[in-house]
């Protein structure tokens, strides 16, 4: 007896492209040669529907259905904190940044900075082949975690939102790899210190959050978008506890000081990552890294002068 699939389709072969929108929900016609993403665990939803039921009261048992009112997409994955190689050049995740409501500033031979912003958020266009499926996702806004864990590798887990446009078959595409450099172990050689109020500290983990409200708007007029409509970043990170007199976690919680944490990872000038927040700690826990004495800090970023709750630049 013959299978009924000669030629079964491996999840494994795929390939996801993002191009910056330069009109929002207009194809950016993203492409493997320029627009390749170094994506890891991706998760794909082709088809998230919304719907509306038909609440039919019958003489007999049973579902009247629903009728399908709006078509979405979700998209995660995540990608390793790693720059372009060069100072004051764009790494090839910036349109993911982007994409999750920040603004780009680039000082050439220097420095790529993104910060948070309230109006005007970008949008991308995402291209997913899954061997020989294409995915076309149009008008992508999401939010993003990072992680920094000792003995690991950082990374940023992306979740987008998307119109949905209807697969098509296709060949995968040729992707062109460079611009993608390996990520930098987490250790004392490659990473600086937690800088918490002044304070260094030697710290395991590492994590903050956009938090990024998403909304899918879906109305007569028309008006059809992914929007983020707020944030509500958090953060956390577990540091070794020094004596009272040099670092007082408590006291700062009691107090609901907002204090500037600031960490760097990267072994040299174009390989740095400075991510920097405006947080308040509000949870101390006593935890343990390999035998000694720690904090497990529960932080809440927050607007100084607005939109700088946390802020990630590429040295």
């Amino acid at each position: 007896m013959n299978n009924l699939l000669s030629k079964p389709r491996k999840w494994k072969n795929k390939a996801v492209m993002f191009k910056l929108e330069t009109a929002y929900g207009v194809d950016a016609t993203p492409t493997g040669a320029v627009n390749w993403i170094e994506a890891r665990n991706v998760s794909l939803t082709p088809m998230d529907n919304d719907k509306a039921e038909r609440n039919i009261e019958m003489p007999y048992m049973g579902s009247s259905g629903s009728v399908l009112v709006s078509s979405w997409a979700k998209l995660s994955f995540d990608v390793a904190l790693a720059t372009s190689g060069s100072a004051g050049v764009a790494p090839k995740w910036g349109p993911l940044l982007l994409a999750c409501g920040t603004a780009e500033t680039i000082t050439a031979t220097t420095s790529v900075a993104y910060n948070l912003v309230s109006v005007d958020q970008l949008s991308v266009s995402a291209y997913i082949n899954i061997d020989g499926v294409l995915h076309k996702l149009f008008g992508v806004r999401g939010s993003v975690k990072g992680n920094m864990a000792a003995k690991g590798t950082g990374k940023m887990s992306f979740s987008f939102d998307a119109n949905y446009l209807t697969p098509i078959a296709q060949d995968m595409p040729t992707v062109i790899r460079t611009g993608w450099q390996i990520e930098e172990g987490i250790n004392s050689k490659n990473t600086g210190p937690a800088s918490i109020g002044g304070v260094d500290l030697a710290f395991s983990t590492f994590d903050w959050d956009f938090g990024n409200k998403i909304a899918r708007n879906d109305l007569p007029g028309p008006q059809r978008e992914v929007s983020i409509t707020d944030r509500t970043p958090t953060a956390g990170i577990t540091v070794l506890a020094p004596s009272l007199d040099v670092f007082n976690p408590f006291l700062l919680a009691e107090t609901s000081a907002v204090v500037p944490l600031s960490c760097t990872h990267g072994s040299a000038a174009g390989k740095q990552i400075q991510t920097d927040l405006q947080t308040r700690i509000t949870n101390v826990e006593y935890d343990n890294i390999d035998g000694l004495l720690a904090y497990k800090l529960t932080l809440e970023p927050l607007p100084v002068d607005g939109n700088d709750e946390i802020a990630l630049t590429l040295l």
